[in-house]
């Protein structure tokens, strides 16, 4: 186990105010088991969010997260996850997905129950079809169905009566006919999110909802589909940031996005700490709420709750 989970207690952020949980359960500060609304109500604020820590430890070489070097799959940090995105205003988080086998499939319950204790909402970000060679239509059917199979769990978000699923249909997936594929793979199971691409609108079967994902770019608007601030882009391996960290300009992106008449309005992200785009509390933006700067402009922007 890396990192600060290594040792026997684990500090969690609770309520703005650090509160020490055991490992594996929940802080006796953590707000009681709430059952999830059956639809989102728009706009609906949520970050895009990664499950693959300690298999990803490239945080280690740009920013240090306030948690250390965590595990994705300890149930402290997942709960010290939800109860910041929730003082931080956002509705949901969208955890990668890499199909039914994969460590980021053994996770997603774990987060969903960690939602759930705290009345967040948690859906899935189907990445398999950002592959050059896309997934088969049989293992779309599966990874689909594996997913329809876990999205009764009363902390997945819902949106106009369905379950939510965003898809990151890149490569060889971002064209008209990758769409269709994707429609018949879902059989109408879930409101489906793909990722845009060019000439998306003039595609004859289309989505329910359409999202950019780009955060080397600051602020994107997708019409009233969807909203996307980001707070900087500075790879592990690159020398130079593709998008420069200013919290001033985050904060200015925020009204925007705010402001605009998106239904999603979206942030790049989380905890991607790879690419450096992460909003979550790390000793290079810390600030005396002891949550960081970026999620105390977001609570500005979104008025928190947590």
């Amino acid at each position: 186990m890396a990192g600060v989970l290594a040792v026997a207690w684990l500090l969690v952020m609770v309520t703005g105010s650090l509160a020490v949980a055991a490992p594996g359960r929940h802080s006796a500060t953590a707000p009681n088991p709430a059952t999830a609304p059956n639809n989102a109500t728009a706009p609906i604020r949520a970050a895009f969010y990664y499950p693959w820590f300690p298999e990803t430890e490239h945080w280690a070489t740009r920013y240090a997260p306030d948690l250390g070097a965590y595990d994705s799959g300890a149930p402290a940090v997942l709960s010290a996850h939800v109860s910041a995105a929730r003082y931080a205003g956002l509705n949901a988080f969208i955890s990668s997905y890499w199909g039914r086998t994969s460590p980021t499939a053994r996770r997603l319950p774990l987060l969903l129950d960690a939602a759930r204790a705290q009345g967040f909402h948690v859906t899935a970000y189907y990445e398999p079809a950002s592959n050059w060679t896309p997934p088969s239509s049989q293992v779309l059917r599966d990874d689909f169905a594996a997913l329809a199979a876990l999205s009764g769990h009363p902390g997945w978000l819902r949106m106009d009566g369905k379950p939510v699923l965003f898809v990151y249909n890149t490569g060889g997936e971002a064209s008209c006919a990758a769409v269709s594929s994707l429609v018949a793979a879902n059989a109408g199971r879930f409101y489906l999110n793909l990722k845009v691409f060019g000439g998306y609108l003039g595609c004859a079967t289309q989505p329910d909802g359409w999202h950019q994902y780009g955060p080397a770019t600051e602020y994107d608007q997708q019409g009233t589909y969807s909203a996307t601030v980001s707070p900087g882009f500075f790879k592990f391996n690159e020398k130079a940031p593709r998008l420069t960290r200013n919290v001033g300009r985050f904060k200015s992106d925020l009204r925007r996005q705010v402001a605009s008449s998106a239904r999603w309005q979206l942030v790049t992200t989380f905890n991607e700490w790879g690419e450096g785009t992460a909003v979550e509390s790390a000793q290079q933006w810390s600030s005396t709420s002891g949550r960081g700067a970026y999620l105390d402009a977001l609570r500005t922007a979104y008025g928190g709750t947590g």
